[in-house]
């Protein structure tokens, strides 16, 4: 198995009332019964406010841990009880620009709009206002051949914390982020199979360090091996300068909860990612998205429904540079004084 340069993880809270939380989880990652890693949420409460997204990257190079059998948990770190609507995590090995994306687990709708405000997930170190650990359920990336009839969708604007920047000219720290819209494409050897806006929603959206999660259903599904001859790119309609510092697509094969399945279309990190605005003196009205690679499997060619597969061989992990532009930190709004539920 390879070794993880980085583990990411993205959730998106419900927007009803009580469900954030001044009390950021804290990451657990286990192998067995073993704690292999395990570090706090980071960026301040706006990161897990109601109605809000968040998308927080690890580095895990020093730790020498290698992708097998993992299990990923948020623990609760207070009383003040979160209560998500979404949440994934996945693994990236390999060198810049020659990655692996490696998915680890998700819970996709642990509540709907429709979800009365008490049910749903809530994650609390008091019994009465919820679970004190979150086990997410650990998914595959299944074959090339299995499609997807959901996507993923996660961004996350300049400046935002613990991200590498994107490739664009230093314009002024405030205008880096956008109202949009925002349109990301995907097709393959002769036809076009996905075009979705990023829509406006409570989330921060493509707002200067925010991050956005989308879940969307596909009119049509479409597999890995459907993308050759073919890529994803995004489209800005707006003069307004959008420096992303991530942006990853992932399907998933069930309709509604689930999934057994992450599958890696997109993961870009900031050097890969190139500043927009549909002025050419600001950045590119349209760019292609680095299509995600992922680890050999048995079978990959075949459609079948065994979604384990085999990892037959793997590179090792190798370090980002460091002199790529991380960014150690952003500005967060101050914590706000909030009524814990009952």
């Amino acid at each position: 198995m390879p070794i993880l340069a980085e583990i990411y993880v993205a959730a998106r809270t419900r927007n009803v009332e009580d469900a954030d939380t001044d009390d950021l989880p804290v990451l657990v990652v286990r192998r067995a019964s073993n704690i292999v890693f395990t570090k706090p949420l980071f960026g301040g409460s706006s990161m897990v406010g109601r109605g809000q997204s968040g998308v927080w990257r690890f580095d895990v190079r020093d730790q020498n841990l290698d992708s097998a059998d993992l299990s990923i948990e948020l623990h609760a770190s207070g009383d003040d009880a979160w209560s998500p609507e979404h949440v994934i995590s996945w693994g990236i090995s390999g060198r810049l620009g020659d990655e692996r994306v490696i998915p680890l687990g998700a819970d996709l709708d642990l509540a709907s709009p429709l979800t009365a405000g008490k049910d749903g997930i809530w994650i609390s170190t008091d019994g009465r206002e919820g679970v004190p650990v979150f086990f997410l359920t650990r998914v595959g990336r299944g074959q090339n051949a299995t499609r997807a009839r959901r996507i993923v969708v996660v961004s996350a604007t300049d400046p935002f914390p613990f991200m590498f920047t994107s490739v664009g000219p230093n314009f002024d720290f405030k205008a880096r982020g956008s109202n949009g819209p925002v349109t990301l494409q995907g097709g393959g050897a002769g036809r076009l199979f996905l075009s979705y806006t990023l829509p406006s929603s409570p989330q921060g959206d493509l707002a200067l360090s925010s991050a956005g999660f989308y879940v969307a259903d596909l009119a049509a599904p479409f597999s890995r091996l459907d993308c050759e001859g073919g890529a994803f790119t995004l489209t800005i309609e707006s003069a307004d300068l959008w420096r992303p510092d991530y942006f990853a697509v992932f399907g998933v094969e069930t309709t509604n909860g689930g999934p057994r399945v992450m599958i890696p279309f997109v993961a870009a990190s900031g050097p890969e990612l190139k500043q927009m605005s549909s002025d050419s003196l600001g950045g590119f009205h349209t760019a292609v998205l680095p299509t995600a690679k992922v680890l050999f499997q048995l079978s990959d060619s075949i459609d079948v429904d065994d979604l384990g597969g085999l990892v037959l061989a793997a590179a090792r992990g190798v370090p980002h540079p460091e002199d790529v532009g991380l960014r150690s930190g952003a500005a967060t709004p101050a914590v706000k004084a909030k009524s814990r539920r009952r």
